[in-house]
């Protein structure tokens, strides 16, 4: 008995490439879509593209005061550095 080739969900003259990790369809190469290493179906796609992820701005103002912090130290100690050059102490 030969194997059956799976076929497209879509088109169903055509053999399957891929499997849509989502709703487990049968996709061709013309209907499979690679988003992030994983193979999706035209609607499961637009649904995940849809998506909107709500993402806090906490770590983006963490980044920020850091960066301020950092940046004054460094202005602090070249204002010192400074300084002293003009005042001849080196």
């Amino acid at each position: 008995m030969p194997p059956t080739t799976q076929r497209c969900s879509v088109h169903d003259q055509r053999p399957a490439f891929a499997r849509c990790m989502s709703c487990s369809k049968m996709l061709c190469q013309e209907c499979a879509t690679q988003w992030d290493g994983i193979w999706h179906c035209a609607a499961c796609l637009g649904s995940k593209r849809g998506a909107v992820v709500q993402r806090s701005p906490f770590f983006g103002w963490v980044g920020v005061v850091t960066l301020s912090l950092m940046m004054l130290f460094a202005g602090a100690r070249v204002m010192v550095w400074m300084a002293a050059l003009i005042a001849g102490l080196f």
